[in-house]
């Protein structure tokens, strides 16, 4: 039950997010339609430049300290991925969706012990969902205003109107 809810909304999100990128970054629309086999690299793209999930809870366990900050165990943080998806140290022109970036170290999905235990389904659903939209409608164009949810630690739409054109 817990991996049907956990991943529901954030594979969800993943598919509307990717189709909005795409929809609006005609040039790799274009590419990925010429190339399909950039799909998995897609996906990863998505993932960093759009996270589903933008927020993260963590404990801590042992005194570390970062930077200058010294961190005590018991301290409750909230880590936002969507900000280490775009460290400019990590990922050359970070605010320019690339289909085709390699490597693509994203934090999507968490990262070690606490990586999402449903990556590999939403992967495989992010791709099918995502490919055959693009190869099925290859005229797809947004027919609206897309309407973004209002929560913080999910991104995604609550609308995304499209048409064949």
């Amino acid at each position: 039950m817990f991996l049907l809810n956990a991943g529901h909304e954030t594979t969800t999100n993943l598919i509307g997010n990717g189709l909005h990128l795409l929809l609006t970054h005609a040039d790799s629309l274009r590419q990925l339609q010429e190339n399909p086999q950039l799909i998995a690299t897609a996906v990863e793209e998505c993932l960093r430049f759009e996270s589903s999930n933008q927020l993260g809870n963590r404990l801590v366990v042992q005194r570390t300290v970062v930077r200058d900050v010294v961190l005590e165990p018991g301290t409750y943080l909230t880590l936002c991925i969507g900000a280490a998806n775009r460290d400019p140290d990590e990922f050359a022109d970070p605010d320019r969706f690339d289909i085709a970036r390699q490597p693509n170290r994203h934090l999507a999905f968490a990262a070690g012990a606490h990586a999402c235990a449903g990556m590999s389904v939403a992967r495989l659903e992010g791709r099918v969902a995502i490919a055959r939209a693009v190869q099925r409608f290859p005229s797809l164009q947004l027919s609206g205003e897309p309407v973004r949810g209002l929560r913080a630690r999910f991104r995604g739409f609550t609308s995304l109107p499209a048409r064949v054109a």
